[in-house]
């Protein structure tokens, strides 16, 4: 199909956007594009890693000038630098272009504000991050409290999870209800805040001062000296998070959005996405995706975290320089933790031998070939490994971890300042009828099991016995 005849969903990205606003909804639109001709692309100005408010770095697929009239343009949030780029008449001619001819305009987070700074949403109902509610009131637009808001051909949505609610609308209009329900299990949607919704109280404004007042890109703390410079009492409290070809990207967005948070409010850590090179990686959503540093740079975190995956996954479980350091690094770490079929991997590395252990719902058989006890649970906590069921459960249990890792009282101010209140539009997801394609799909992976399990067992076995020899 020639492109021009696709219907192309461009999202729109800059410098300092903030990766669960953008990666949340590509997330539920990654399958839409099956038996329809819709499809998702990330453009930029330019084809260049940005940075984002975390340690993260993105790399766009198109440019402006590759996608002048896409179907529906979304731009996701980023914090104070979305305030900065409202004076980027690139971004904003850019935006008026796509949505003269677009049928679809929307923003999640605070991009709504680019949107009114285009001139788009004059006099119209607007959802944004509660933070810059008065600041898209100052542009023209009328600011409202709902997670998100249709006015006309305009869908915008707040922060956090706001745009993976508008989006799982967005699919139900577009293809079906039923397949808006399937994007939903594919990538676990079935929230469960470990504090419940945020308190409206607590988005005070000393606190939406302080998410205003920060630096416009970059976690704190980023952009400081080389991981092989820092001091021991600093690597001592960094969690690592790996990212690896081909992965989920929200199984590493999502813990690492809430992550770069805590530091902000805890500056004893330091979250770093760490590869083994740090050249851009494809992920399951179209967008290239930079760690921070190599490997080499962090071979003993306090945190490890391991991000999971389909095929990317699959072939992890296998892959020697991530299993040496996924093995390496645990071995060390104070606490390590799992997003969806990440725990395959430390599976594979033979940590979860007969322990009780969750991962994607579809992926159980192979945990289970692997040498771990599948259980269905949001997240587990057993001794210093913590997991989390599919995709989105990551950023339940990131939540709870930050809780362990400091208090209750600072994982509910990080949950209220990336404003995660999820409200799935269709509820949430029924365990006990599970559609055909769910079924066949798990099922077919359970018969694949044995086959994906095989040589990371064998090399496990493998590297015990050498190690046994050495000992000897």
């Amino acid at each position: 199909m020639a492109e021009r005849e696709k219907r192309l969903i461009a999202f729109v990205v800059y410098p300092g956007v903030t990766p669960l606003d953008l990666v949340g909804p590509l997330t539920v639109l990654r399958d839409l594009k099956l038996g329809t001709p819709y499809r998702t692309v990330v453009v930029g100005e330019r084809l260049e890693a940005l940075a984002t408010d975390t340690s993260l770095h993105v790399t766009p697929a198109r440019t402006f000038a590759d996608v002048p009239a896409p179907y529906a343009v979304f731009v996701p949030g980023g914090g104070t630098a979305t305030i900065q780029a409202m004076q980027d008449q690139a971004l904003l001619s850019y935006l008026q272009q796509a949505a003269g001819s677009a049928e679809i305009v929307g923003s999640t987070g605070n991009g709504a504000l680019l949107l009114a700074a285009a001139g788009l949403l004059d006099g119209r109902r607007a959802a944004t991050h509660w933070a810059y509610a008065d600041l898209l009131e100052a542009h023209g637009a009328t600011s409202v409290a709902d997670g998100w808001v249709e006015d006309g051909r305009f869908l915008t949505a707040a922060g956090g999870t706001a745009g993976i609610d508008a989006m799982l609308h967005l699919t139900a209009r577009l293809r079906s209800l039923s397949a808006a329900r399937l994007a939903q299990l594919w990538m676990e949607y079935d929230p469960q805040p470990p504090f419940g919704r945020p308190d409206a109280v607590a988005a005070s404004s000393e606190l939406g001062a302080h998410l205003r007042d920060r630096p416009a890109t970059g976690a704190a703390g980023h952009g400081g000296p080389a991981m092989s410079q820092m001091t021991d009492d600093s690597v001592r409290r960094t969690i690592a998070i790996v990212l690896y070809p081909d992965l989920t990207a929200l199984d590493l967005v999502g813990p690492l959005q809430v992550l770069a948070e805590l530091e902000r409010f805890a500056p004893g850590y330091r979250t770093v996405v760490v590869g083994p090179t740090v050249e851009p990686m494809a992920t399951d959503v179209g967008l290239g995706l930079v760690p921070d540093a190599p490997f080499s740079d962090l071979a003993h975190p306090d945190v490890l975290l391991v991000p999971g995956g389909r095929q990317g996954t699959i072939r992890a479980l296998s892959d020697p320089v991530i299993r040496e350091y996924v093995r390496t690094a645990a071995s060390s770490a104070r606490i390590v933790a799992s997003v969806c079929t990440g725990s395959l991997i430390l599976a594979s590395v033979g940590m979860l031998d007969g322990r009780r252990a969750t991962t994607n719902w579809a992926f159980q058989s192979v945990l289970d070939r692997l040498g771990g006890r599948y259980v269905r649970e949001r997240w587990i906590h057993d001794g210093r490994l913590v997991m989390s069921a599919g995709v989105s459960a990551g950023i339940d249990m990131a939540l709870y971890l930050a809780a362990v890792l400091t208090d209750e009282a600072t994982a509910r101010r990080i949950q209220q300042a990336i404003d995660y209140d999820p409200q799935p539009p269709f509820g949430g997801i029924d365990w006990d009828h599970l559609p055909l394609l769910a079924r066949l799909a798990r099922a077919a992976i359970g018969v694949a099991a044995p086959f994906i399990a095989a040589k990371p067992r064998r090399l496990t076995r493998t590297a015990l016995s050498r190690h046994a020899e050495r000992a000897a």
